[in-house]
């Protein structure tokens, strides 16, 4: 789990400075006040100021939970205290100071975002969307008022990110790496690193003495989280879609009729030409290519004679061509018959010498022989604004303060009720229900709302189907009784006890091994039945070719020893202990392993770019100056963390 999170909150620039946080704090869905953008009077205690700007408490706690947020929906039994344990409040927190900072900085050396650009980038927002999939300004209103988010903190965010953005961008370019520098990198991704693995399997040192009763009972008692079922919640929604607007769907005889007139050319007789043409810039050119065509060889081959290629154009129809080349050129392609050849014609770009490869007719079709095709075009169109108009009356209800109740009967909506469900679906309390195909796409906004939470319209299937949802109740995380879990808490005793045995073993080894004795000696000496050594190798760059997660953690381990050395270290899945010995390390040689040393260029300048924008992002502090208010800062990661 903390592996995890320091991966997920390592990311180039520590996320990126919080970039466009307010808008995944839409995304997201989490409620709270507003006020931040970066000239906002916050409100609440100061934690932090850099070059004149306040951050506030709620303006820190507020962006701390949306990332907190970010990283629970790919770990969702993430907790609070895990999260800060990992280093991630400290993160969140230096990468907002130096956010603002970098404001700071970049508006005093004149950098300037324009509204339009502002406006580009909310147009471009998905949350904005309405059921057409187009930018909706009733939506982006309807979802920045159910945030109590107002338009100007939005945007005075979106353009401290671009404004940061503009600011990063060119420090952070990528920097040449000389080669020379490269090199000894290069031969390090492929020395050769031997040694020796020694396994203890808790299997062959289990201690299988039944705990006594006191034991259990202590072991529960100390261990009582591991035994709280996680925090579950009992879901309610109501669907909608093209079924709940079909009488609104149906188009009338006038509209059918409307639409083909509008679109007459669609349904009028059609021709369709593949022509093969060349152009070249001079009319004499143009005649001797003609003339080598005329005279039997194609006007490809009489292109090639010539040291020019022939283009082919399929399915043309007149009016586009004529786009291309020219109406004279256009009509004289058209009227001519299949195999013939046209011009010279001057035209746009030189002279034209075009052949008619093939001609396809399509006749007229009436009212009545498209009148389907028709039906469902408009029935599609029109269900689509009925159900982007039932949404934006069902926000606005709700906006003006109708009940989930009250918006799933006006509309006549079916109402489901979910049992206590955890993050990941399932019904710990009714292990026989099934979650509904919708509860996956409602899971999300499902544990981040709350169950005082306003209703909201959440898309189940983009553009087809919606649900009016909403949080019934929030069951905090429980204990399970001892008495429903003294097998799983005797079980783990015994677990406990010999990976401590275990454990005890590799290190009497990992001893005497870096005393001077064989592994495989002292392996024998365990007086322990265990598996005979195992030899290992492996280069950098083969690693690298594979996920991090199948490499064996002995095998990571011999590129962090010294020849001669042991170390000892548990399997990843707890199964066993290994004892690991680094033989012998053999030069590599990059000029064996063409293109090494330009990509291991890359990856360095990679890597310098990223120091070299966080060295700047240290010196724009140190410019504008920054204050820290350590006891202000301490008190929200205790909040945050559930410690008061």
């Amino acid at each position: 789990m903390i592996s995890f999170l320091r991966r997920a909150l390592s990311s180039w620039i520590v996320l990126g400075l919080l970039g466009l946080v307010l808008i995944a704090f839409i995304v997201t869905g989490v409620s709270g006040p507003s006020s931040s953008g970066p000239n906002a009077a916050n409100g609440g205690t100061t934690v932090a100021k850099a070059g004149g700007i306040s951050i506030s408490a709620i303006d820190l706690s507020r962006r701390m939970q949306n990332q907190f947020d970010r990283v629970r929906r790919e770990q969702p039994t993430l907790e609070p205290k895990t999260f800060v344990a990992a280093g991630g409040f400290d993160q969140v927190t230096d990468a907002l100071i130096t956010a603002r900072a970098l404001d700071a900085w970049g508006r005093a050396h004149g950098f300037a975002i324009s509204k339009r650009l502002v406006d580009a980038e909310i147009a471009g927002i998905p949350a904005f969307r309405g059921v057409t999939g187009q930018f909706d300004e009733k939506t982006m209103r309807a979802l920045l008022s159910q945030q109590r988010i107002s338009e100007r903190d939005l945007r005075n965010d979106i353009a401290s990110d671009l404004l940061r953005s503009q600011v990063l961008t060119p420090v952070a370019a990528g920097l040449p790496v000389p080669v020379s520098l490269a090199k000894p990198y290069a031969n390090l991704l492929v020395e050769l690193r031997t040694g020796q693995v020694g396994i203890i399997p808790l299997a062959a040192v289990a201690d299988t003495r039944q705990p006594t009763d006191a034991e259990i009972a202590a072991a529960y008692k100390s261990n009582i989280a591991t035994y709280t079922r996680p925090e579950t919640r009992v879901l309610r929604y109501a669907l909608f879609g093209p079924a709940n607007v079909a009488d609104k769907a149906k188009p009338s005889d006038a509209e059918i009729t409307a639409y083909y007139e509008g679109n007459a050319t669609k349904y009028a007789a059609r021709q369709t030409r593949n022509l093969s043409q060349i152009i070249v810039p001079t009319e004499a050119a143009a005649k001797a290519i003609a003339a080598k065509a005329a005279s039997g060889a194609s006007l490809a081959a009489a292109a090639t004679q010539a040291g020019l290629e022939a283009s082919t154009l399929t399915d043309q129809v007149q009016a586009d061509y004529a786009k291309t080349a020219n109406a004279q050129i256009a009509q004289a392609a058209f009227a001519a018959a299949k195999g013939a050849l046209v011009g010279p014609i001057k035209g746009a770009f030189g002279w034209y010498v075009v052949k008619v490869d093939a001609i396809t007719g399509a006749p007229a079709r009436s009212l009545d022989q498209v009148r389907g095709e028709i039906v469902t075009t408009l029935t599609k169109q029109k269900a689509d604004a009925a159900l982007s108009d039932l949404a934006t009356a069902i926000n606005d209800a709700i906006d003006d303060g109708s009940s989930f109740d009250e918006v799933a009967k006006s509309n006549k909506l079916i109402v489901t009720t979910t049992p206590p469900v955890l993050a990941n679906g399932t019904a710990p309390d009714t292990p026989d229900w099934k979650a509904p195909p919708e509860v996956a796409a409602l899971l999300r906004p499902g544990f981040e709302a709350g169950a005082d939470d306003k209703p909201t319209v959440e898309t189940v299937i983009k553009g087809e189907q919606f649900a009016v949802f909403g949080v019934r109740q929030v069951i905090a995380p429980t204990p399970l009784p001892l008495a429903r879990v003294r097998d799983a808490v005797a079980r783990d005793i015994i677990v406990t006890r010999t990976r401590a045995k275990a454990r005890a073993i590799a290190t009497a080894v990992t001893a005497k091994v870096n005393k001077g004795m064989p592994l495989a000696a002292a392996m024998a000496g365990t007086g322990v039945k265990l598996p005979p050594v195992q030899p290992a190798s492996a280069r950098q760059i083969d690693l690298s070719r594979v996920d991090p997660k199948q490499v064996p953690p002995p095998v990571r381990a011999l590129f962090d020893m010294k020849p001669g050395q042991a170390r000892s270290m548990p399997a990843d899945n707890g199964g066993a202990y290994f004892v690991v010995v680094l033989s012998a390390v053999a030069p590599g040689d990059f000029t064996k392993y063409p293109g090494l040393v330009d990509n291991t260029r890359g990856e360095l300048s990679q890597a310098s770019s990223t120091e070299l924008a966080e060295q700047f992002m240290k010196a724009v502090q140190q410019d504008v100056g920054v204050t820290r208010n350590a006891d202000a800062i301490a008190q929200v990661k205790r909040q945050f963390s559930g410690a008061q």
